[in-house]
């Protein structure tokens, strides 16, 4: 196992986190972001970044996740850092370890779905989010966020019995206004779709994309990250 060498300031981000609190304000994490030898791509997130049900409904196969179809289109390694079931509350719990310790350039946050059908308040996803943001934002490290969803797959879920009411009361107005707000802060942008041509197409379950559905994805993602990557010669 790779021993992992944290500074005090590290460390003292990775207690705050546990608690939940914001991320420390400091350069933890700047040195990577501007001078790593090798750069990386690291894709924080649930289960559709962890590619459950990709191949077998109810399973993770992280070889067939819409990181591992984004590697294919990158020289730098790119990390799935996707664990199932996380809300944006254990995701901060984990960000040192499962982000910060790999020192990315790049890193693509993908979570809050699970905070809705959990009934997180708004308010606490939204802080959780702004600390990942405030913690990753050091040197020239670049950040996209990625709606979970988009208007007519909200539409969608909202007419189908299984789906629990909290979509119902319009609260998707103000996720949509919390994604715009956070992704207005420095080194952050937007990812607006990525289910084009994958919702109700290529799923696994009502929720999650096939194998072939994450391969769309990536596509989704790509033609957002693209401009980034060709800038700083990141494309193969």
């Amino acid at each position: 196992m790779k021993k992992n060498t944290y500074s005090l300031e590290c460390i003292v981000l990775g207690l705050m986190a546990g608690f939940g609190l914001i991320g420390c304000n400091n350069e933890t994490g700047s040195a990577a972001a501007t001078g790593n030898e090798t750069a990386k791509l690291v894709c924080f997130g649930n289960s559709l970044t962890a590619g459950f049900g990709a191949t077998v409904p109810g399973e993770e196969d992280k070889t067939n996740s819409y990181p591992a179809y984004l590697q294919n289109k990158v020289t730098i390694p790119v990390i799935n850092a996707g664990v199932s079931g996380d809300t944006t509350v254990t995701a901060l719990n984990r960000i040192v370890r499962d982000v910060l310790s790999e020192n990315p350039q790049v890193v693509i946050i993908e979570l809050g779905a699970n905070d809705l059908f959990q009934f997180v308040s708004l308010q606490t996803t939204r802080k959780n989010l702004q600390s990942m943001i405030d913690s990753l934002a050091k040197g020239t490290r670049k950040i996209y966020i990625a709606k979970f969803y988009t208007d007519a797959v909200a539409q969608d879920m909202m007419n189908r019995a299984d789906i629990p009411l909290v979509l119902q009361t319009g609260i998707i107005a103000y996720y949509d206004e919390m994604f715009r707000s956070l992704a207005s802060s420095p080194h952050v942008e937007l990812i607006e779709d990525i289910w084009s041509g994958v919702w109700g197409q290529y799923m696994s379950d009502d929720i999650h994309p096939d194998a072939r559905g994450y391969e769309i994805m990536a596509d989704n993602y790509f033609k957002v990250i693209k401009p980034y990557l060709q800038e700083h010669n990141f494309l193969k």
